[in-house]
């Protein structure tokens, strides 16, 4: 009965911090949304978006990685490792697709907006894969 017991609350603990997490991402979203629906100031919008989604995505990994034994800690380096890479080869696509494009002046507020708001959902689709190991 109490092993049963401390499995339900380690369960409950689970889902609790992923939904947590998961309501953070859709609060940290919406407001985006809302202040680029103002728009004034859209680049700092995408500015502040891309810095929570950072912050989201350090708090998210630490503790992932305090919930994990050194072995597995080991491979959920390694695999942020080769996300870093893949983001920052993304991160380069988007600033030339993006310049490419020749919408918004490189440097222009509208072109670092467009560049910052694809990377800060590259950022959170990450957070969001992260969650699953919790």
């Amino acid at each position: 009965m109490l092993k049963k017991s401390i499995i339900i609350i380690c369960i409950t603990f689970s889902f609790t911090g992923n939904s947590q997490t998961l309501k953070t991402i859709e609060d940290i979203e919406t407001a985006h949304q809302e202040c680029l629906d103002r728009g004034e100031n859209m680049n700092g919008c995408s500015e502040e978006y891309y810095a929570k989604a950072d912050n989201l995505l350090n708090t998210t990994y630490k503790k992932v990685k305090l919930k994990l034994s050194a072995s597995e800690q080991s491979i959920l380096k390694a695999e942020q490792l080769k996300w870093i890479k893949k983001r920052d080869k993304y991160f380069q696509k988007v600033y030339l697709d993006t310049k490419r494009e020749g919408e918004f002046g490189e440097g222009s507020s509208g072109f670092n907006m467009i560049v910052t708001d694809l990377q800060a959902k590259f950022v959170m689709d990450r957070v969001k894969t992260l969650i699953k190991w919790l």
